[in-house]
């Protein structure tokens, strides 16, 4: 082979191995939604919560959605001073205390992380992490980026405002015991 075919035959193989590794990123705006009703998902994040006179603090959550009437959310970091579990049955927030139901509001928080709790629609906030921004009770809520988890379009960024308090999330990871119920 003359070394001008050798060079070519070499471009025709660097530019054939190339085409292996190179993939392609699925856009987001062609995979389907996860289904509302879905169930058996757990993701991981970071939120950024200020209120109106810039006070705020920022956690990390992990939240999980076992049955479509329940949630269990993990708060860590400035904002749960710690670690705070909270549970969702249906409508219903609570904590547990020594084995005990106990509603939000006697949790033991700083009264900046009080307000917060009582003002964010934590019932809200699983529909918003699926990419369904029910705009309810006051707040305007926008799906700001995009991702693609299993095939499945799932937010990666959401913002949410009502006049006395911004809400900043962004979604980590996500992992899916079931695609959707």
């Amino acid at each position: 082979m003359s070394k001008r075919g050798l060079r070519f035959a070499s471009v025709l193989l660097i530019l054939a191995l190339n085409g292996c590794v190179t993939t392609s990123l699925p856009d987001a705006s062609t995979a389907p939604k996860l289904p509302q009703d879905s169930i058996g998902w757990n993701l991981q994040g970071k939120a950024a919560v200020t209120l109106s006179d810039n006070r705020g603090g920022t956690v990390n959550l992990e939240w999980s959605r076992p049955e479509a009437a329940s949630d269990h959310i993990r708060l860590t970091g400035p904002l749960g001073a710690g670690a705070i579990e909270l549970f969702r049955e249906g409508e219903q927030l609570f904590w547990i205390d020594e084995g005990v139901q106990q509603p939000l509001d006697l949790l033991p928080l700083n009264d900046e992380a009080q307000t917060i709790m009582a003002t964010l629609p934590l019932n809200l906030v699983g529909t918003w992490l699926m990419g369904y921004p029910d705009s309810l009770a006051g707040w305007e809520v926008e799906i700001t980026q995009w991702q693609v988890i299993e095939g499945w379009q799932v937010p990666r960024k959401i913002e949410a405002y009502r006049d006395d308090i911004s809400v900043r999330l962004i979604v980590l990871s996500w992992e899916f015991e079931a695609a959707h119920q």
